[in-house]
């Protein structure tokens, strides 16, 4: 009996995914290394990437040098927040799979979601409406004034586009690119983080209001926390990070449709009895919608939400 010139290799051992994590070995408390990554993320992002935006771009958005302001702008969200938030997850388990969990979510749980959000958009245009009619201090008046005329122009001048194919890439720096990188960095590790300490829930209304703190823009900081604790919810419940990311897409496109139709915010009603009246009545239909359509979503992902464990 001849002995086989070629043996096949031996098998190799599988993958454990249970594996523990960097995390998990070094006995980390998972919300501080969250805090953690915030701060890295904050440093390498919001300070290098502003200095680096402000060298190269020469610290001014125009008309001239807007696509050099794009580039930096979707450059620096992969780089400087969307790798590291991988690098860091890896840390945090052995499997990315657990931190940026991907389904396709089912047709009543994404009408819900979508008709929850549409609410919650209008709930806050109303909220902005009557933000701008309260008397503001002389001090506060004179600092966070020329604040927002500086962010809205800034955020104009990047959103603003004469042709299509302009449109197609505004669409892509400030709607498809942020809803992938600031979720996976926010609904993905930072929540993740969390709900390894606190239940779901509470998780995604804390990962929620610190999205808001993060867009350093005092003048939407709630509607920017309403929006990031409704992604939370989104993704805690359906258990799948394709929800928060469509979501997201979707709200920052509509606001760049708004501008490139002409129907961005210039049309709001001036502010009179009538108008306060009509804004008011507005606010209740757009609440009571919201809680229903979010009891709605709630109901419909209640299976998911029993049969997926965290």
């Amino acid at each position: 009996m001849t002995t086989p010139e070629f043996l096949p290799p031996p098998p190799q051992p599988a993958v454990d995914a249970t594996l523990p994590s960097f995390v998990e070995r070094h006995r980390i408390n998972p919300m501080l290394f969250g805090f953690a990554v915030l701060i890295v993320v904050f440093v390498l992002y919001q300070i290098g990437g502003g200095v680096l935006a402000y060298v190269l771009g020469g610290g001014v958005v125009t008309r001239e040098n807007v696509v050099l302001q794009r580039f930096l702008t979707m450059g620096g969200q992969i780089v400087l927040m969307l790798l590291p938030t991988l690098g860091a997850a890896r840390l945090l388990s052995s499997s990315l799979r657990t931190v940026f969990p991907i389904r396709a979510p089912s047709i009543p749980e994404l009408g819900y979601a979508l008709l929850a959000l549409f609410s919650l958009q209008r709930l806050m245009d109303v909220y902005l409406f009557f933000q701008d009619l309260l008397p503001m201090p002389p001090v506060i008046r004179d600092t966070f004034g020329p604040l927002k005329e500086l962010l809205e122009g800034l955020v104009k001048t990047l959103v603003t586009a004469q042709s299509i194919p302009e449109l197609l890439f505004v669409l892509l720096v400030v709607a498809a690119v942020p809803a992938v990188v600031e979720e996976f960095l926010f609904r993905g590790l930072i929540q993740r983080s969390f709900e390894r300490v606190m239940s779901g829930t509470v998780a995604a209304v804390f990962a929620g209001m610190i999205f808001g703190l993060y867009h350093l823009n005092p003048m939407e900081l709630i509607p920017l926390m309403g929006l990031g604790v409704f992604f939370g919810l989104l993704r805690y419940r359906s258990r799948t990070m394709s929800l928060p990311i469509l979501g997201h897409f979707l709200n920052n496109a509509m606001a760049v449709m708004a501008v490139y139709l002409g129907m961005d915010t210039d049309a709001s009603p001036p502010a009179s009895a009538l108008s306060i009246r009509s804004m008011a009545f507005q606010a209740v239909i757009f609440a009571v919608l919201f809680v229903a359509f979010l009891i709605a979503y709630w109901r419909a992902t209640e299976q998911t939400a029993r049969a997926v464990p965290q």
